[in-house]
């Protein structure tokens, strides 16, 4: 009999891919949605529910049984304590929650960040890390006096088809358009992931022994610095790219009124997770298949009209 497992999400990006590897690999797989988006995956079934409807939640999950449980689509952390007391636990196994290095203190840290490092609201992430460190949180103690075991997996920045969010995306469209690309002249290091190697991470976890609960950085061996993801993404694309670099500071200007990161080095320490799975796609081959989704998906991603705005701007003050 097929393992039963419950996801929450599953219609975008991150969620979509966990679906599909899932059911690829003999999994029975229900999500659990708002059902805004109609699913198309043969033999996945679906529970439409707003998770922030805590008797919506507990009508639609009385009666289930499901072997495992992974927690894609948070929100907020009264999202967590809602599942928490809706879902009958008695069968499930383990419940990894997908996090984030946002969680990690880094303005008082040093890279690579470690899974023991301080945990803490920062600059950067502001109210979306602290809102991860309260749903691992509440995870943790909830399932403390549980059978249930935790998993909790921290990944950098995720990329791969279905990716909505305007990051490799704007990097391909302006390319493309031959419109140069602009970065920061701190030339920030990124690590990545690729959706299909944290679907792969995830599942061999399901199935590992892992003990009560714990905590792994997933994510490439090797950062990138922006220079190298914008050439890469160039060279999948088969373009040369005008890179402009700018101290976007002595322009009155915020890094993300541009860029799609923050302008600081976001590197982990993976080699935990490593010694268990030693998959890894190569980023170029991962980006060759993030830029044919994008091709065949390109009306339907919005770029924000500000970032736009502000990327003529830019270049323009840049040109003069």
């Amino acid at each position: 009999m097929a393992d039963k497992v419950l996801i929450l999400g599953g219609s975008y990006f991150v969620g979509r891919k966990l679906v599909e590897y899932l059911a690829g690999h003999g999994y029975e797989v229900t999500v659990l949605n708002r059902g805004t988006k109609p699913l198309s995956i043969e033999g996945v079934q679906q529970i439409c529910c707003d998770r922030n409807d805590g008797d919506g939640m507990k009508a639609a999950l009385a009666g289930t049984a499901f072997d495992y449980v992974i927690d894609v689509s948070w929100q907020d952390v009264s999202w967590v304590e809602k599942l928490c007391a809706a879902l009958p636990f008695d069968t499930v196994k383990k419940l990894v929650f997908i996090s984030s290095s946002a969680v990690y203190d880094v303005e008082h840290l040093q890279i690579p960040f470690t899974e023991t490092d301080a945990l803490a609201e920062n600059k950067y992430w502001t109210f979306y890390g602290k809102g991860k460190i309260d749903a691992e949180m509440y995870y943790s103690e909830f399932l403390r006096e549980k059978k249930t075991e935790l998993v909790i997996l921290r990944p950098p920045y995720i990329y791969g088809e279905y990716n909505y969010a305007q990051r490799e995306s704007l990097i391909f469209r302006q390319l493309m358009e031959d419109r140069p690309v602009v970065i920061p002249a701190s030339n920030p290091k990124l690590q990545f992931i690729y959706t299909e190697d944290l679907a792969a991470i995830t599942e061999h976890l399901l199935k590992s022994g892992t003990g009560k609960e714990c905590i792994f950085n997933v994510g490439n061996r090797e950062a990138v610095t922006s220079k190298e993801w914008v050439e890469v993404c160039a060279k999948v694309a088969g373009k040369q790219p005008e890179i402009m670099e700018v101290d976007y500071g002595s322009l009155g200007r915020n890094v993300r009124d541009f860029y799609p990161f923050f302008d600081y080095d976001n590197v982990l320490e993976v080699s935990k997770v490593g010694g268990i799975i030693h998959r890894e796609t190569e980023f170029e081959d991962g980006l060759k298949t993030s830029f044919a989704w994008f091709i065949g998906n390109r009306d339907n991603i919005t770029f924000k009209a500000n970032v736009d705005k502000n990327l003529y701007e830019i270049i323009a003050e840049l040109s003069v």
